[in-house]
C-alpha cells in the first residue's frame, strides 16, 4: 500500500480496540484503527434493537469520528504474516506494523448442535439485530393472517437470553392487543440446559430473574439441553420436541482468530500474562480473542485493550510490560421493566434499584452524546407508553 502509515494498527474497533486507541491518543501516539465495518457496535443493547426498542444507528457509531490523531482504514484481513510483520487484506494490499493490537473479538457458536447454524437467529451483530426484528414482524403478520399465537423459542439462560427474553415477553404483551388484536396471546419459552439461570450470579438472583421472568409469561425450561434445531422447533437431549415460529440463539460464543495467528478449540490465541503473542512481542492480543481465561464480557475487553495499550507504551520507552489484571467490578442482567439483578463489590441487588443501576451504567458506556439521547428517549417513551417504537418493515 502506497504512502507512510502509522506504524502502530490496531486490529478491531470493538470495545477492546477503541479502548486501546483512546489510550493512544492520550499518549499523542499515531495509530492506524482498521475494521470491516465502519462503526463501533455497543452490543449489550442488540437485544433491543431485535426486538423494536431501539433504532438501529443507536447503539453504532461511525469509527471516524470517534479518531482525533489516529487513521481509519476500512477493510479485512485475509492473513497475519507474523513473521513479516504485516497485515495482507483484502484485494491483495498489505499492511506493514511495528506494533500490532488485535482485538476482532467473537463470533455466535453453535456448539455443535445440529441444525443451529441454519435455522436458530443469532444475536451479535446489527444485521442480525434487524433480522431478528424483520422475522418477529413477519412472524406476528402470518399469525394475524391465521389467527393463531405466535410461540417463541429462546436458548440460553445466560444474561443475553434472559434480557432478550423478557423483551420479547413485553414486546408480546403490549405490542399484540394494540397492533394485533386477532393474534391470540402466545408463549416465550427459555431454555437453559444448566440447573439454574445466570450461573455467573450468585444462586439468590437467578431465582430472582426465573420469578420476574415468570411474572411476565416466559415459561422457564431447566435442564433443557437442546440437541438440534430445525425450522420452527428443537429437540432437546431427553427427545422432546418443542415448536417454535422463531428459534433465537443466545448462548456460546469464539473467538475470531485470523489466519496466520495461533488459536485453541475454542477460538482464543494463546498470549503470555502480559497479553502478547507468545514469541511474538509487538503483537498484543485483547478482548474476546485473548486466551488467557477471562471471560468474553465487555469489561474485560476494555480493561484489557487498555492495558495492552499501556504495555505498548513503556516498549516504545523502552520499559518491561506489566501482566494484566482484571478489576471485577461487577455484572449487571435486565429482566424487563423496572426488573434487573446486579452483583456488584461482593453485594446482590434486584429489583428498581438494580434496573436504575443498570440503565444508568449502559447509559454512561454508550460511545457518542448522539446515541446516549436517542437511547434515552427511546426508553422513555417506551417507558411512558408501555410499547416498543420501531415496527417497520422494509420494503
Amino acid at each position: 500500500m502506497g504512502g507512510a502509515w502509522p506504524e502502530v494498527v490496531i486490529l478491531g474497533g470493538g470495545f477492546a480496540g477503541l479502548a486501546a486507541a483512546r489510550v493512544l491518543e492520550r499518549a499523542r501516539v499515531p495509530y492506524l484503527l482498521l475494521d470491516a465495518r465502519n462503526h463501533h457496535l455497543f452490543q449489550p443493547l442488540l437485544y433491543q434493537v431485535a426486538t423494536g426498542f431501539l433504532e438501529g444507528p443507536a447503539v453504532a457509531y461511525p469509527l471516524r469520528a470517534l479518531l482525533r490523531r489516529g487513521r481509519f482504514l476500512l477493510g479485512r484481513v485475509e492473513r497475519v504474516d507474523l513473521e513479516g510483520k504485516r497485515l495482507l487484506l483484502e484485494g491483495g494490499d498489505a499492511l506493514p506494523y511495528r506494533f500490532l493490537v488485535v482485538a476482532t473479538g467473537s463470533l455466535p457458536s453453535d456448539l455443535g448442535v445440529p441444525g443451529a447454524r441454519e435455522h436458530a437467529l443469532f444475536l451479535k451483530t446489527l444485521g442480525q439485530a434487524l433480522r431478528v426484528r424483520y422475522r418477529l414482524l413477519e412472524a406476528l403478520e402470518k399469525a394475524a393472517r391465521r389467527g393463531r399465537p405466535l410461540d417463541l423459542l429462546v436458548v440460553g439462560g445466560g444474561p443475553t437470553g434472559v434480557e432478550l427474553a423478557g423483551a420479547l415477553a413485553e414486546f408480546l404483551r403490549y405490542a399484540l392487543p394494540r397492533d394485533f388484536p386477532e393474534v391470540p396471546a402466545g408463549t416465550v419459552t427459555l431454555l437453559e440446559a444448566g440447573p439454574r439461570l445466570l450461573s455467573a450470579f450468585r444462586p439468590a438472583l437467578g431465582r430472582y430473574a426465573e420469578g420476574a421472568l415468570a411474572q411476565l409469561g416466559v415459561r422457564v425450561r431447566l435442564g433443557a439441553q437442546v440437541a438440534e434445531v430445525g425450522e420452527g422447533w428443537v429437540r432437546l437431549s431427553g427427545g422432546e420436541r418443542l415448536k417454535g415460529d422463531l428459534v433465537l440463539w443466545a448462548v456460546g460464543v469464539r473467538g475470531n482468530p485470523l489466519p496466520g495467528l495461533p488459536a485453541d478449540a475454542r477460538g482464543r490465541v494463546p498470549t503470555d500474562p502480559c497479553l502478547r503473542l507468545v514469541g511474538y512481542p509487538e503483537v498484543y492480543v485483547v478482548g474476546d480473542l485473548n486466551g488467557l481465561g477471562f471471560p468474553q464480557l465487555a469489561p474485560v475487553a476494555l480493561q484489557q485493550g487498555r492495558w495492552a495499550a499501556r504495555n505498548l507504551l513503556r516498549a516504545l520507552r523502552g520499559q518491561d510490560p506489566l501482566p494484566f489484571r482484571y478489576r471485577d467490578r461487577g455484572q449487571l442482567a435486565v429482566i424487563g421493566r423496572n426488573r434487573a439483578v446486579a452483583e456488584l463489590w461482593g453485594l446482590g441487588v434486584a429489583g428498581l434499584p438494580a434496573w436504575l443501576l443498570w440503565a444508568f451504567v449502559h447509559l454512561r458506556e454508550l460511545v457518542g452524546f448522539r446515541n446516549r439521547l436517542l437511547v434515552f428517549l427511546d426508553w422513555a417513551y417506551t417507558y411512558l407508553f408501555r410499547e416498543p417504537g420501531v415496527r417497520i418493515l422494509p420494503d
